[in-house]
């Protein structure tokens, strides 16, 4: 049975046995130094900590608005494998190994020594933390790809930036875990006959098989995810002047379930690299200024802020333009009385007009309030012949 896949493997009693130091000093130290290194490693990750508590809050807080995304999913994928490494709790397993190993600075005759059941508990828990770490690779590459997809079609810029960048971290610092998790169980694993064995079947009659080489045992995960080959750079065609679109070329096809999104970034992709990425700068800026789109002339737009005159009031269209027009009337009569259209109204007979449509603007539909408006201007202003014409048209 693969004991490294089992998440409920209940661990061994902590048991010690006497162990003579006589022939025996270098490896103990070696122990004691390789379970003191391990266990500060793992305490000093708390940069990796803070972004897997951020991918498990972002995953929370979008979950309403991207639930359906291909992207968001595979970064939920990633939140469950995370909380997954965060459940074996290495630190306590490492502290609990080391407080039972003597100080190698000063050894005794005879020493206590923890059980072989223990330390295979340990390496079995690292293999199982080796397989974990690169599907978080995994998925955090996956990720990183749907969502640089986004950025580059300009869909959610922002929070895809946001994504884009706390995914990379994860990929970079579990890539280094990984390797780190590998070498610590190739130390490890020699030492493992420096312990007695308790005669306690654990975890099984049958046994555990611990690999020799952990990094042949992961096989095609540890070549192609966590150690990066020559010909994988080639082909990613990184240079310092990589862009995105170029990055994107270098891409597996079927990177993610929607088809549709990779076909028109690939259309896009060709474009920008046969019509943009491939000119010098002089003629790069040439191409952007030519492109300026066809020209449209537009009309000025008339604010009533203008000034008004005769016909201004023919343009009136809505009970909120003769309320404008009745404003800057009475303003231009407190200015200027030559400027205003009724000038040469009297001001009590201005303000009963005034005050008299005012009262009329919620009484009548837009259409009449207006035509009422500018035939009581006309007779107001001295214009009878003009509304005598309309209504002789009429």
């Amino acid at each position: 049975m693969e004991y490294w896949n089992k998440r409920d493997l209940v661990p061994p009693v902590l048991i010690t046995f006497k162990c003579k130091t006589k022939k025996s000093k270098e490896d103990i130290r070696s122990l004691s130094t390789l379970l003191s290194t391990a266990l500060q490693y793992f305490e000093s990750q708390n940069s990796f900590e803070k972004a897997a508590a951020y991918v498990s809050r972002f995953s929370i807080r979008w979950h309403n608005r991207f639930y359906n995304m291909h992207g968001f999913r595979l970064l939920k994928q990633l939140n469950q494998a995370l909380l997954r490494f965060r459940s074996v709790d290495i630190v306590r397993i490492l502290t609990d190994l080391v407080s039972m190993i003597p100080d190698g600075s000063y050894l005794e005759k005879t020493v206590d020594l923890p059980t072989r059941a223990s330390l295979d508990y340990l390496l079995v828990r690292l293999q199982g933390l080796t397989k974990l770490f690169c599907r978080i690779v995994v998925l955090s590459k996956n990720a990183t790809k749907y969502y640089v997809r986004f950025i580059s079609m300009g869909y959610f810029f922002n929070i895809s930036s946001m994504f884009l960048c706390l995914l990379a971290e994860v990929w970079y610092k579990s890539r280094d875990i990984c390797r780190k998790i590998v070498e610590f169980y190739d130390q490890l694993l020699p030492l493992r006959l420096l312990l007695a064995d308790d005669g306690k079947d654990w975890p099984s009659k049958g046994g555990i098989l611990l690999p020799d080489n952990l990094a042949a045992w992961l096989g095609s995960d540890w070549t192609d995810e966590i150690v990066i080959k020559e010909d994988q750079l080639e082909i990613l065609n990184l240079r310092p002047d990589t862009d995105l679109y170029m990055l994107l070329n270098g891409e597996e096809e079927d990177l993610s379930n929607s088809k549709k999104i990779d076909a028109l970034i690939d259309a896009k992709t060709i474009v920008a690299k046969t019509s943009v990425v491939s000119l010098p700068k002089t003629l790069l800026m040439e191409h952007i200024k030519s492109d300026v789109g066809e020209v449209v002339a537009r009309q000025p737009k008339h604010s009533m802020n203008d000034q008004i005159d005769q016909r201004s009031a023919d343009r009136l269209r809505s009970k909120f333009d003769v309320k404008k027009f009745l404003e800057q009337e009475k303003q231009k009569r407190k200015q200027n009385l030559s400027q205003a259209l009724t000038g040469k109204v009297n001001s009590a007979t201005f303000n009963a007009f005034a005050a008299s449509m005012m009262r009329e603007s919620g009484k009548m539909s837009t259409t009449d309030y207006v035509k009422t408006f500018k035939e009581e201007l006309a007779i107001l202003t001295g214009g009878e012949k003009v509304h005598s014409k309309k209504r002789k048209h009429k």
